[in-house]
């Protein structure tokens, strides 16, 4: 499904507006990238990272009750955390980084072929080159679907390197698998049986490969600008710090723990949980120093139909948001986000 309202690019109008081939021309950046008035400045809070937003999955998968409360305090709280022993090998995790790597140094005309200009939600692109009036974000990426079936469409899967798609897939098997336990433990924290978050049961819907290639002026221009996942959850494997967090105001920058996943919260997630797990807002910035790569896997909804869980309705938490369809969300995620609103606040009761 192509957004509403865009023009498809040519592959030649798409290549001017990549990230990466501006960033090679060094200091000539266009005026539409920077922002004039800058940006709030985000605080370092490292022990942050290391306390109260570092999640054991060994203590989860267990139910250790304490685990359980924090889990819930994460999420209520900041919408987010790190999760640390959740089994999958840190040599797969680092090696998953440097063969998104690979993609993005590819010639051009090679990723250029898995770019559908039919369909800018898939394949091989830059979120910039749709801004319109907007400032433009200091990033490229590569995003193939992985569910539904109907939807995935293979011309956007890379040929090369050899390894992506292969690793992709074996990545999002092991990220269901700790999925599985997290929506248990999720459940749990609530007071919930254990099955009541359920969600992503075939696995994640989408991966999404970023570059934030390397930027001389990281002070007047934002790797990606503030918003929330359109998710149920989100897990993000960084490699370089730049991901920042909106709390009362005040960002904070992630640490990056090495093996760590991080965790998103996503805004159908907090409809779902009738807005007692909060859905995280956080920014990219860029770097000046060096190119970043993140790799995500997004999990949505696995039927059409979200509404917060009757179980979590009742006089002291009043219903927040209405049943809606996915159907109704997606239009509102293209009118809200060039706005800088979050699409759930249009189903609110």
């Amino acid at each position: 499904m192509a957004m509403t309202g865009i023009a498809p690019l040519t592959k030649q109008e798409l290549a001017s507006k990549l990230v990466q081939e501006i960033a090679k021309k060094g200091d000539e950046i266009p005026e539409d990238f920077f922002r004039k008035d800058g940006f709030p400045e985000a605080i370092d809070a490292p022990d942050l990272w290391r306390g109260d937003l570092l999640i054991d999955f060994s203590l989860l998968s267990s139910y250790s009750e304490p685990e359980l409360a924090k889990l819930r305090s994460a999420l209520s709280k900041w919408g987010c955390f790190q999760l640390i022993n959740h089994g999958i090998e840190v040599s797969f995790l680092e090696e998953f980084i440097e063969v998104s790597k690979q993609f993005f140094a590819l010639p051009l005309e090679e990723k250029l072929k898995y770019s559908a200009a039919d369909d800018i939600d898939q394949g091989y692109g830059t979120d910039s080159a749709y801004s319109g009036s907007q400032i433009r974000t200091w990033n490229d990426r590569l995003l193939p679907f992985l569910l539904p079936k109907e939807r995935v469409r293979l011309e956007c899967w890379p040929q090369k390197p050899e390894k992506l798609r292969e690793m992709t897939e074996e990545y999002s098997k092991k990220i269901s698998t700790v999925n599985k336990v997290l929506c248990k433990a999720m459940s749990r924290s609530l007071g919930l049986e254990e099955n009541c978050l359920e969600f992503g049961k075939h696995g994640p819907a989408i991966a999404r490969f970023t570059l934030y290639p390397r930027c001389p002026c990281p002070e007047r221009i934002l790797g990606t600008k503030p918003h929330s996942d359109h998710t149920m959850i989100t897990y993000l494997l960084p490699e370089v710090e730049g991901l920042q967090i909106l709390k009362d105001s005040q960002w904070y920058k992630a640490s990056v723990i090495p093996g760590a996943l991080f965790i998103n919260f996503g805004d159908l997630g907090e409809a779902r949980t009738n807005g007692l797990f909060k859905s995280a807002v956080h920014r990219v910035t860029a770097n000046s120093a060096k190119d970043r790569i993140s790799a995500a896997m997004f999990f949505n909804p696995d039927d059409d139909e979200v509404e917060p869980l009757n179980e979590l309705i009742c006089a002291d938490q009043p219903q927040l948001y209405r049943k809606f369809t996915m159907k109704e969300y997606r239009p509102k995620i293209y009118e809200n986000f060039s706005l800088g609103l979050r699409p759930l606040d249009a189903f609110k009761v």
